[in-house]
């Protein structure tokens, strides 16, 4: 298991941290006495993008019943592979691709709906990106159920939703019940979940089943870009 840890106190002799998640069962369980330190020096991956990103292969091994490294390897053959970039090790690989490599793996779950333990909310590295995936594949972004199209871009009462141009409006993917919480409290439901609405695009109109035909025929009315 591989997380990270707060420092709190350093005298020169002894060390004091308090790690990001539980491991008495981990230390209990393993009988763990020893454990290993990688100081990080704020230009390569972070300790919190290494938790996270061992975090989803964690989950991912569980669902698939293949072993955490072998997970490792393979999605960082992949990873690479698709595009064209040369391999990278997770004990020093620069931040940028650790991002996009945790958001590699989020879309791995969500295109297999691999149950996790905590939401990929949580684990995201690149919340932009997060709520543009959860769009695509309709997962909810703050527990990700399953999720409806809330549209943060109010359409108004007597404008048709199937003849409105969805392209540019904002909008979130929200489950039922946190979609009728942003209904009763929108402001407060996103402040306190750090998120926020994304412009559609075609491509994600197309996936939603939302109109975004752009040309000028039928009266169609469009959402400002």
């Amino acid at each position: 298991m591989i997380t990270s840890a707060k420092i709190i106190e350093y005298d020169g002799e002894k060390l004091v941290v308090i790690p990001a998640e539980p491991l008495e069962r981990e230390i209990l369980r393993k009988r763990i006495r020893e454990i290993e330190l990688n100081l990080w020096d704020g230009r390569s991956i972070s300790p919190e993008q290494r938790r996270k990103t061992y975090a989803i292969i964690r989950d991912i091994s569980e669902w698939s019943g293949h072993e955490p490294e072998y997970l490792k390897h393979f999605f960082k053959w992949n990873f690479c592979s698709n595009d064209g970039r040369e391999d990278f090790s997770l004990s020093d690989v620069d931040m940028t691709t650790a991002r996009e490599f945790i958001t590699y793996l989020i879309e791995f779950c969500f295109y297999n709906n691999v149950p996790t333990r905590d939401s990929m909310l949580d684990r995201t590295d690149d919340i932009g990106k997060y709520l543009y995936l959860c769009l695509e594949y309709r997962k909810c972004a703050i527990c990700n159920n399953h999720a409806d199209v809330h549209h943060v871009d109010r359409i108004g009462m007597g404008r048709d939703r199937e003849k409105i141009v969805h392209v540019g409006l904002e909008a979130i993917a929200l489950c039922r019940e946190h979609h009728d919480e942003a209904h009763h409290d929108e402001k407060r439901l996103f402040e306190d979940n750090h998120i926020y609405g994304i412009k559609l695009d075609e491509y994600l109109c197309d996936k939603l089943n939302l109109n975004y035909d752009t040309g000028d025929k039928d009266g169609i009315l469009r959402a400002p870009l």
